[in-house]
Parts: structure tokens; C-alpha cells; sequence
């Protein structure tokens, strides 16, 4: 038995019960302090439920763009290198913002849209130039651009990009139904989009900006070697998806075709296959021709037939110019790789018919970039 400490025993010399219930007290607290003492179990709060049988009516999609994008939601559109596919996303972003039909015959709801640009101003600024003399962008739509490095992989861009759509719907008075980021590929560099930590990061900040806004999230994205493989990077993407869409343009067709591969909460609808009209804005300094590119619909019937897994992708050597500028050879043979499907030795070959023909130049420091005339 533990002995009591000495002020214990001046306790136990007082009178009647009162002495002994101190001593005690100082006993456990001496002797045993760090003795875990039981309390109450707290109660678990139990998830609300609803009974199957009190539900009525019918839900309905919210769809903002009818049959295609709903309330709130996320999707991706992906394809190709030079399929189209930010034009479409641009066309359809100039619906919303403005309150027309897409295709002519989809009802939009019309809100303010947000459209985050991270593959250059130049190809931006000429797209929506093209948009407003056609007459598919009015003035005053409120259609914003962004072109800030927006990261999906670094902490607190999801904020700022949800601060900047309430700065749109307060100066559009309207609510924010679409934010538009161009390209994935762009918003996690620095990233690897096959690594399923950096995609489900990505998916998380997308799920933030939607939770914080409202808004639907739509992220134009790249295929992989195989276009008929889907979306490039960890499977993670396509199941957070609500919608996906796949773009793609058959070697040597001038027509593209947008197809609905996913739809959550709705039908997946018929192909929209469209062409891309070449439009002139003006002349460089040069006296040369600056041209953009407008979105003509074409009828469902025009749509191409759907690939199939294993179709090789034929990539002539001037494509690899459009993923110019590279920091080094290595570098743009890996994206040659990742976003065209050019293998290692096809890359090299084409790049000596490059250097040839001086449609590409290596500079000092070892990035690479067009040869300028």
C-alpha cells in the first residue's frame, strides 16, 4: 500500500468525516494524478434521413445549358492537339455570357462566365475579336477573361478565383453560371496529371471553387496517345466529373465532332459536329494576315464515326510546332509523347526535318521556338 504524503496525514488528524473526504482527495491527486477519470460517453449525432415513401414529384436536372452543363456541376472537355476544342468551350462560354442558343437551338440560361486562359493572350484576345464582329459576343455580355497563372495545385488560388467570380456577379448583377479553365494541363503545372495525390488535389480545389460560387467548373483537358482512351491522367478526373465531352477530328476531315462520353443526370444527347472557319481581323506590322478561328455548327448527321482503342495517331512534323516554345529538346519530346502519342525515335526524326526545312531553332540557352521569318 503507497504510503499517504505528510499532508495527507495532517488531514487525517481532523475531526469526524470532513478529514477523511480531504484526504482522500489530495491522495488521488499525489499519488495517482495522470489516472484517467470516466466521463460520459457523448452522443452521436445521427445522420437526417428520409423516408422513401414521403418523397414526391419529379427532380429535374438543372441544366443552365439544356442537355449539357447543369447548376453547379463539373465537367471536362478534352481531345487532340488542334481539334478545336477551345473554341467550342469559347463558342459555348459566348452563349451563356449572352443569353443566345447554343447550336442554335439549346436554351441558355444567361449568366456572367468566368474563362480562365492559360495558353496565351494572343490566341484569347483574337478568339473573342472574332466572337464580337460576328455577332455571337454583344457588347456588354459579361464574358471575363482571366489570364493570371491560376493553379489548381497550389493552396488558395481556389479562393482567389471564387473572390473574383463574386467581383463578376456584383459588376454584372447577374449570377455566375460558368467557369471555364483552359487548359488542365496548364492549372497543374508542375504537376503530374497520371499521380493520383496531384489529380485528386486538383478535383478538390475544382470541388471548392463550385462549393464557394455556385458556378459550373468546365476544364478543357488533352486525350491521351490513344484518343479513344478517354481523357489523359488519373482515372480520379473522369469519376468527379459530371459531364464529359470528348472533341475529336479524323486525320485529314475537316469536320469535328463533340460527343457526350458522360452525363451524370442526363441523356447523353446526339453528337455536335462542327467546322472552323477561318476569319481575318487585320494585318501585323509586317503587313501580314492576323486570323482567328469562328465555330460553324453543323448538322448531327455530319458527326464522324467514333474511334476505336488502339487507333494510332498519324502526327505529321510540323504539328510538334504548336507545342513550342520548350525549355529543352527533352521537355518537348515528353509532351510531343504525352499529348500526341509521338514515340521517342518518330519525335528526333521529325525534329532533323524541322531543323532542316529552319521551322525551328535552338537558342543558347537551350530552349527551343519557331524560327521567326
Amino acid at each position: 500500500m503507497s504510503k499517504a504524503p505528510k499532508d495527507c496525514k495532517d488531514v487525517l488528524q481532523q475531526d469526524g468525516p470532513e478529514g477523511l473526504k480531504n484526504a482522500v482527495t489530495i491522495y488521488a491527486t499525489r499519488i495517482e494524478p495522470d489516472r484517467p477519470t470516466e466521463a460520459q460517453p457523448k452522443p452521436v449525432e445521427p445522420f437526417p434521413l428520409t423516408l422513401a415513401g414521403e418523397l414526391e414529384g419529379i427532380a429535374e436536372a438543372a441544366d443552365f445549358v439544356e442537355g449539357l452543363l447543369t447548376a453547379g456541376g463539373a465537367s471536362v472537355v478534352y481531345g487532340a492537339s488542334n481539334c478545336g476544342k477551345s473554341f467550342w468551350a469559347l463558342d459555348l462560354a459566348a452563349c451563356v455570357a449572352s443569353g443566345q442558343p447554343f447550336r442554335g437551338d439549346l436554351e441558355c440560361e444567361q449568366g456572367c462566365v468566368i474563362y480562365v486562359a492559360l495558353e496565351g493572350t494572343h490566341g484569347a484576345r483574337n478568339r473573342i475579336e472574332a466572337l464580337k464582329r460576328a455577332g455571337k459576343l454583344p457588347d456588354g455580355a459579361p464574358l471575363y477573361l482571366c489570364f493570371s497563372p491560376v493553379s489548381l495545385l497550389e493552396l488558395g488560388h481556389a479562393g482567389r478565383l471564387a473572390a473574383s467570380v463574386t467581383q463578376a456577379t456584383s459588376q454584372s448583377g447577374l449570377p455566375c453560371r460558368l467557369v471555364c479553365l483552359d487548359t488542365l494541363a496548364r492549372a497543374m503545372a508542375g504537376g503530374d496529371e497520371n499521380a493520383g495525390k496531384d489529380m485528386t488535389l486538383a478535383v478538390q480545389q475544382i470541388d471548392e471553387i463550385r462549393a464557394a460560387t455556385g458556378a459550373h467548373v468546365l476544364t478543357v483537358h488533352h486525350c491521351g496517345k490513344d484518343e479513344a482512351r478517354g481523357a489523359r491522367g488519373h482515372s480520379s478526373l473522369r469519376a468527379a466529373m459530371d459531364t464529359e465531352i470528348e472533341v475529336s477530328r479524323p486525320e485529314g476531315e475537316s469536320i469535328s465532332t463533340a460527343r457526350i462520353t458522360k452525363q451524370r443526370d442526363m441523356p447523353t444527347g446526339e453528337p455536335m459536329p462542327f467546322t472552323l472557319d477561318q476569319v481575318q481581323l487585320g494585318t501585323d506590322r509586317r503587313g501580314k494576315p492576323i486570323t482567328s478561328c469562328l465555330v460553324h455548327h453543323e448538322d448531327s448527321i455530319m458527326a464522324s464515326t467514333h474511334g476505336k482503342a488502339g487507333r494510332k495517331v498519324e502526327v505529321q512534323p510540323e504539328r510538334l510546332l504548336e507545342l513550342l516554345p520548350q525549355l529543352s529538346t527533352v521537355a518537348w519530346q515528353k509532351q510531343a509523347d504525352n499529348e500526341m502519342g509521338v514515340p521517342k525515335s518518330t519525335f528526333y526524326r521529325h525534329l532533323e526535318k524541322l531543323k532542316a526545312k529552319n521551322a525551328a531553332k535552338q537558342l543558347e540557352n537551350g530552349r527551343w521556338d519557331r524560327a521567326r521569318p
